[in-house]
């Protein structure tokens, strides 16, 4: 319990009106100097902030504690200061200088303390909180909760976002870590480090402006050196990952083609990469150090797209001006018209023209324009098929297609799924500050077994969602989004009709242990311990199923 050593009576005003001294035993003698500041203001001799109930002074070589309380008579207020000797006292003091939230919790998850950083964040009076039980104070699920998480698993989690309900009922969103206290091998209690989202985003604000700037000056740089310009500008083939048979054999003719300056046809469904071999090929021709450009044919307007191919003349049509279309932009590189295959027979037919007289006209021009350009073309259906159904003319398609390349969609690409998965993980924890790099056998065997109509950029996605949710730091089959979930629902009562109950549940066992396994780092004594068993039981059930 803390002595109360001085009592400073204080009038309405904030002037100094009375000393009063208690237990002197624990205060310096050079107090009794406060007794000339009578009739002062208060903080004309003391950096005290009057708008806070309690707090810390420093005076001389003193470091005091004040509190503020009304005075009985009803006149003014009273400040009780006594010298801060214990750790106790410091430690609080320390914690409230920090630009952080801190939350200290007992073994039982009570709040024992908070700092003033986090009644900031969260816009909570400590007073009205500490004491409390952490549910009692949040509105959310147990398992939810970033230090009830800490304290079950006995170890840390880092940066993780939060969004919950203040006692207030408002929504607070925060980046949270909780780390486990231990005294001996006994958990004695947690502590939470809370920051602000919006800080997070503040930071990013000023990365990506910063980011530009660098950008800028390297874009100036580069500029005298094309070399360096244009290969940061474009993908190329080192950044295509893939270990599959048939994408290996499409990446091996891509790069093959590259340099021989020959149109190029590439096929695949939507989502599997056609653009990123493009730019590829473009990268690794001789065309490199000039402009690549794209344009999806499936989006442009059937009245536009002339003029956006071949540019247009001023007075051609009411408000039209001199522009550059993109065969002009891309003089001397390659054009990639993607999804060829949603154009109209009639704009073939003037593209067809083009190619083979390499010249063209602008829209309301009279002047051919000779052209220099590389044209990669691609088409998300079969080109014979196109043909045949009469959405593509064949003497174009004999003019785009001197080399097809056929890239399998990712279904066909069993092998590659997991290395993807690995991939995009490894992008988005360094987005989002997360540390998943796991997936359980079981999220593995879905994405084998499931289609991928949107190929990789629905798997990209997918793994997208999943950063978005998880609690955890390892990917289940409860953290796929809904309609794989239901799919690997399905699949799994149908392998339940082929299946023993004993089989089912050695399944399941061994699941568990090598997920566990690996959360541990192959390391048996931890394992076993995180699993609540014996050594010896753990080492039998590896041997038993071969782990």
């Amino acid at each position: 319990m803390i002595s109360i050593d001085i009592m400073l009576f204080i009038d309405n005003d904030n002037v100094l009106r009375h000393v009063k001294f208690g237990d002197l035993t624990r205060t310096d003698k050079r107090i009794y100097i406060l007794k000339k500041y009578i009739g002062n203001e208060i903080t004309s001799f003391l950096d005290v902030d009057l708008k806070i109930d309690s707090g810390y002074i420093k005076w001389g070589e003193l470091f005091l504690r004040y509190f503020k309380t009304e005075n009985f008579t009803g006149k003014g207020y009273i400040l009780y200061i006594t010298q801060a000797e214990s750790d106790e006292d410091l430690y609080r003091a320390a914690f409230d200088c920090l630009s952080e939230g801190m939350q200290i919790y007992d073994k039982n998850a009570h709040l024992v303390f908070c700092n003033k950083f986090n009644e900031k964040i969260e816009k909570m009076d400590r007073r009205n909180i500490i004491g409390k039980h952490l549910l009692d104070i949040y509105s959310l699920e147990e398992d939810y909760s970033t230090i009830l998480n800490t304290m079950k698993k006995g170890e840390a989690i880092v940066d993780r976002c939060d969004n919950f309900k203040n006692n207030k009922g408002e929504i607070i969103s925060t980046m949270n870590s909780g780390y486990p206290l231990f005294l001996g091998s006994n958990l004695i209690g947690a502590v939470g480090l809370v920051q602000d989202v919006s800080v997070f985003q503040k930071y990013r604000e000023k990365a990506a402006i910063f980011k530009n700037f660098i950008d800028t000056k390297k874009s100036n740089k580069y500029l005298k050196s094309p070399k360096k310009y244009y290969a940061l500008k474009y993908y190329n083939f080192d950044d295509i990952i893939g270990k599959d048979e048939n994408f290996l054999e499409a990446i091996n003719l891509a790069c093959n083609v590259a340099e021989r300056d020959c149109s190029v046809l590439i096929y695949g469904e939507t989502g599997t990469g056609k653009e990123l071999f493009a730019q590829s090929i473009h990268s690794a021709s001789k065309r490199k150090y000039k402009e690549f450009i794209a344009v999806n044919c499936a989006a442009i307007p059937e009245n536009l797209v002339e003029g956006i191919l071949f540019g247009t003349e001023k007075g051609a049509f009411t408000g039209s001006y001199d522009k550059k279309g993109l065969f002009e932009q891309a003089e001397g590189g390659t054009l990639f018209l993607d999804e060829i295959n949603s154009m109209s027979l009639q704009m073939q037919s003037k593209l067809l023209r083009v190619l083979q007289e390499k010249s063209f006209r602008r829209v309301g021009g009279s002047k051919d324009i000779e052209s220099n350009v590389r044209i990669i073309s691609s088409t998300n259906e079969k080109p014979f098929s196109l043909i045949k159904n009469g959405k593509m003319r064949s003497d174009l398609y004999y003019r785009i297609s001197t080399i097809t390349i056929n890239i399998p969609p990712l279904r066909e690409r069993k092998k590659d799924i997991e290395l993807l998965a690995q991939l995009f993980m490894k992008k988005l924890c360094r987005n989002y500050s997360k540390n998943i790099n796991v997936m359980s056998d079981e999220v593995i065997k879905v994405f084998k077994e499931y289609d991928w109509p949107g190929n990789v950029r629905e798997l990209q996605h997918c793994i997208e969602y999943i950063f978005n949710t998880i609690t955890e730091d390892t990917i289940y089959i409860s953290d796929l989004p809904q309609y794989m979930k239901k799919k690997a629902n399905r699949d799994c009562k149908k392998g339940l009709q082929h299946k023993t109950l004993e089989q089912i549940l050695n399944e399941y066992e061994r699941e568990v242990i090598k997920t566990a396994l690996r959360k541990n780092k192959n390391n048996v004594t931890n394992t076993a311990k995180y699993l609540g068993m014996k050594r010896q039981s753990l080492q039998y059930r590896m041997k038993k199923y071969g782990l």
